[in-house]
């Protein structure tokens, strides 16, 4: 942790005037360094829990990753959500190209996850982002779930789950992590809570002509039909991002916003980080 602590550090103190152009490399920049203590610090737990875990195929709440690459942190996710609730189906929306990569990752539990081939190609960074906003702004996304399913969990693969999730983590018809910027907003980012009916009524009704970022454009759309998101409080210590938490249940991209660190003691950020990296 120290290590990182002076990764961040130097690009804080080396950091691009233009503040959009300066989160997305602190994003990139701290990602790998994050994921390979992750993965030192907590395979062993994660890995003797998948030997003998088998997700339900079907159930009333799923985990749902979008991802079309082979990606590093790919392995880490899934074992991860399955230790964070065992009890979940899990769907994998995922490309032809990264098919084979997925069924190597499962092994013999292939059969136990809901996997659908929805893109062709690995694409560009922009093309993937414009196809992942178009995906889940669209009812037919939502009409491919199981109608049984009361509540999903869009996962995305810069998120870490610290903590196994309660039910009442399954709650209202949409939200995530606050926004600092906006806080009265239900919120978005790498983990959201969506009740798969309100989805589809919400996607059918309107249209995302403009290509909005799918949970601002989501987001927006929840205060439009007046629907039901947790407060301020719950949504803050459950899911960080933006705004720190004590425990939350999970992580999204905290390391983006070192504004928020770099300014405190040395040891006071290396101590938090170690415990909000760490399984509870």
């Amino acid at each position: 942790m120290e290590a990182i602590y002076e990764v961040a550090k130097q690009e804080y103190d080396n950091r691009d005037p233009i503040h959009t152009v300066q989160l997305d490399r602190f994003r990139q920049i701290l990602e790998p360094y994050l994921y390979h203590y992750l993965i030192e610090q907590h395979s062993p737990t994660l890995n003797q829990f998948w030997q003998t875990y088998v997700p339900p195929k079907e159930a009333k709440r799923a985990f749902v990753i979008v991802e079309r690459r082979p990606h590093p942190n790919f392995a880490f996710i899934l074992k991860n959500i399955a230790w964070a609730d065992p009890t979940n189906a899990v769907y994998l929306f995922c490309s032809d190209a990264n098919l084979p990569f997925i069924k190597a990752l499962l092994g013999s539990k292939e059969p136990h996850f809901n996997i659908i081939v929805t893109f062709q190609g690995l694409g560009t960074r922009a093309a993937g982002k414009a196809d992942y906003n178009r995906l889940l702004t669209s009812a037919k996304f939502y009409e491919q779930f199981d109608p049984a399913i009361e509540h999903i969990v869009t996962v995305q693969m810069d998120t870490f789950f610290r903590r196994p999730l309660p039910n009442n983590f399954y709650t209202g018809d949409y939200w995530g992590n606050p926004w600092a910027w906006c806080q009265t907003l239900p919120g978005g980012g790498g983990v959201t809570v969506r009740r798969l009916t309100k989805m589809i009524e919400i996607t059918t009704k309107f249209s995302n002509t403009i290509l909005e970022n799918e949970d601002a454009w989501i987001s927006d759309r929840i205060i439009e039909i007046a629907g039901e998101f947790p407060p301020l409080e719950f949504r803050k210590e459950a899911i960080m991002e933006s705004l720190p938490a004590q425990n939350p249940y999970c992580l999204h991209q905290f390391w983006t916003f070192l504004d928020q660190y770099m300014t405190a003691p040395r040891s006071a950020v290396v101590q938090y980080w170690t415990r909000l990296l760490s399984l509870s």
